[in-house]
């Protein structure tokens, strides 16, 4: 079978292997789409994390239209697979939607803390902020955090952000999928410059732990 939007699909495929070996998502879940053209997205199917390890295919990505039919591909869909269509159907400027649990974000994640925006690289694109605990895998959930994007809207459809989901992981969106990694690996950075704040009060200096 030839897939459509195969160079994508080459694309979508290390991006997802990039998820995984930056310690960037986890077992637990995370997932991702791209906006290929109107009322068409390319999105990683359910249990890419925990099955696969986020070592994909090109033609492992499910191609679906906004009312959630499987085009092309034979996987199931995501049950955050709502989440994806309500940002890409409804933001014109935003193309790619990433869902993951990195490393650094998740002690914000778990205790429903923002992340303060502490690098350049994240300047001008506000705090990483929270979107209050929704039971996972639900309607719910998928329309909090596409209200958070509508409250969003205008800084959203210029720059890539970010929003934690409480207890679960991260959002990020961007005009590309190249766009929305990038915000996931700067918001990463912030979260872990955060983190080590304390360290670098204390004693001036800070040494990178050896991660076993």
């Amino acid at each position: 079978m030839e897939y459509s939007y195969y160079d994508m699909r080459v694309e979508m495929s290390k991006i997802a292997h990039y998820m995984w070996d930056r310690r960037l998502t986890n077992a637990a879940g995370g997932n991702f789409s791209v906006k290929v053209d109107d009322n068409r997205i390319l999105l990683s199917p359910s249990m890419m994390s925990e099955d696969r390890h986020c070592e994909m295919r090109p033609e492992d990505f499910l191609l679906i239209d906004y009312d959630q039919n499987i085009l092309e591909g034979s996987g199931k869909l995501s049950r955050e697979t709502l989440m994806h269509v309500l940002i890409l159907k409804n933001f014109d400027k935003i193309g790619a939607v990433i869902h993951a649990h990195p490393f650094y974000c998740m002690p914000y994640v778990a205790f429903g803390h923002e992340i303060p925006n502490v690098t350049e690289a994240t300047m001008g694109r506000g705090v990483v902020g929270v979107i209050p605990w929704t039971q996972a895998f639900t309607e719910a959930l998928s329309e909090n955090v596409y209200k958070y994007w509508e409250e969003h809207r205008e800084l959203a459809e210029r720059k890539p952000i970010g929003a934690i989901m409480q207890y679960h992981g991260v959002v990020c969106s961007g005009d590309t999928i190249f766009k929305a990694y990038s915000m996931l690996e700067r918001i990463e950075c912030d979260a872990f410059c955060n983190l080590a704040k304390g360290a670098v009060e204390a004693t001036g200096t800070y040494t990178i732990p050896t991660l076993k």
